[in-house]
Order: C-alpha cells, then structure tokens, then sequence
C-alpha cells in the first residue's frame, strides 16, 4: 500500500508567518500610499506547492499528496486546496500527453508538477516543498510532541493495525501516518484529503501554541532547522528564520480549504497502462481552483 503523506511545510514555514509582510505606514499622500500598499500586498501573497511522496528512499516516486497553499496577510486568512492524485490531467513533455497527475512527479520531479498545475488550472507556484513518510512521521512528532487528538471507528483500526481504542484517542507520528493513509471505506481517497486537511490544522494549532511564548520564540530557530532537514524546499533557512517569529502576531484567523476536482465536476473512468481515473470538467475545475483562491 502506498504511504499518505502531509504537508507540513505548510505549518512549519507557511503558517509561521514567512509569507507575511507589513503594510506601509500611512502619511499624508494617499494616492501614492494606496498604490503602495496594494503592491506591497500583492508581494506579500505567494502560493506553495506541498508534495508527499510515497517513496522510502528511491530517486523516482509519484506525488501521493498535493496541495496548494495562499495566504492572505492583509485579512489573515489560509486557503489550501487538495488535488485528488488520480486527477486525469493534460502533462506537458515528451511522455504520455494525458495521465494522473501524480505521475507529472515521478516523470519529472517539482518542476513538471508546477508546470502541469499551471497549464491545467492557470496557477502559477512561487515556492515547492516535498516530505516523503519517514519525514512525516518526525515532523509530527516535531510540532505536536504530546500528540494529536482523532476520531477513529473499528475499521481503521483493524484496517491500519492502529494502537489505539474506538472514539477519541491521542496518536503519534507513526500512528498519525496510518490515520491518514487510511482509504479503504467508502470515500477512499476523498476521505484521506478530509483527514489530511483534518490533521494539518491540528498541527497548525499545535506549533503556534509552542511558540506563543517566550521560550517558544527561543527555541523557534532551532525547530525551524530541524523540520527544515526532513523536507525538499526552494526556500533557505535565514528567510524563515527571519520571517518565523511572526507566528506569534500574525496567526491565520481563518482557514479555508477545497478539493480538486469539484463535487459534480468529474466522472469515474478507466483507460488502459494508466487505470482508475478521476475525468474532470477541466473548464469547471480551473474556474473554480481561479476563484477560490482569488481575493
């Protein structure tokens, strides 16, 4: 079974406060000010690429995982957007024009991912990261260190081989990576995107109270760095460290999240050398990734 992995860049970086940039102060031309600021603004809102990969260690894998993520600091708000992997996509290159997008990953890494989001759904990436389930399981361990509180029934359970008993239970790194692996119910992999949103928003919560206090800030450099080394990312380690500690101040106040395609925008079918796929409305799905992300 292939390993579900999450995003935590996301929260260690993004939600750290390293996409926030404060407004201009105000003075007396209010032309030139407002121009200022909205381009300040602009600046300020970049989108991120989080990528789990099912591999152990091999130099080719498939993206089991894929979210976009955009911050908003002038309003406070996160929106991240879950692209189902069997999504049926047009990939650029010289390889099989159409195919899941999780297979634009394993043909030719980051890069062709961002491309191919971007010629399917028209949105451009600033910044990618990529963990792999081994650096999953020590970043939760990481940024929520006495755990994390999920729901779980019988079937998880026996299905994942999960330590744990039926209702509320406190899990940890290894147990938290079965949770969301998990998909064989009735919503499958749509059920593995709620979870890894579900558990992505815990471990947001999670960070900024370790770091909400004196201490916290302290030891927020050396956190930074060592979730930095289970993960692959364009951006360096004295950008965060500069940008990190206003968690603290500048906390998302919202959260809000969808998934790609769409409810009623796809249809279950079946081609030959790629199997099961998700055939979207491509028109409907890029429409409605635009205005979700716009402000």
């Amino acid at each position: 079974m292939k390993e579900k992995v999450l995003y935590i860049y996301l929260v260690i970086m993004i939600l750290a406060g390293c996409t926030y940039a404060p407004l201009p102060k105000q003075n007396g031309n209010a032309g030139t000010e407002k121009n200022l600021t909205n381009e300040r603004i602009h600046d300020s809102v970049k989108t991120f690429l989080l990528i789990g990969v099912d591999s152990r260690g091999e130099k080719k894998s498939r993206s089991d995982a894929i979210m976009l993520a955009r911050y908003f600091p002038e309003q406070g708000k996160l929106k991240l957007a879950s692209i189902m992997r069997d999504s049926y996509v047009k990939i650029p290159g010289d390889h099989p024009r159409y195919n899941k997008i999780n297979a634009a990953y394993y043909y030719g890494g980051k890069e062709l991912l961002k491309k191919t989001i971007h010629e399917n759904f028209g949105v451009q990436v600033d910044h990618v990261a990529v963990i792999d389930f081994r650096g999953f399981v020590k970043m939760v361990d990481l940024l929520a260190p006495e755990g994390v509180v999920v729901d779980v029934d019988q079937k998880i359970i026996d299905d994942m081989s999960i330590q744990a008993s039926i209702g509320k239970n406190v899990l940890h790194g290894e147990e938290i990576l079965k949770y969301v692996r998990f998909r064989h119910d009735d919503e499958s992999d749509f059920g593995r995107v709620d979870r890894q949103q579900e558990i992505l928003l815990q471990l947001k919560n999670g960070f900024i109270n370790q770091i909400s206090s004196f201490e916290g800030v302290v030891a927020l450099p050396s956190m930074i760095e060592q979730g930095l080394s289970y993960l692959d990312t364009d951006i360096g380690l004295k950008t965060i460290l500069e940008m990190g500690p206003k968690a603290v101040f500048h906390a998302p106040d919202t959260v809000e999240t969808m998934r790609i395609p769409v409810e009623g925008s796809f249809k279950d079918e079946e081609y030959p050398e790629i199997g099961a796929v998700l055939e979207m409305d491509d028109t409907k799905n890029k429409r409605a990734l635009q205005e979700f992300f716009s402000n």
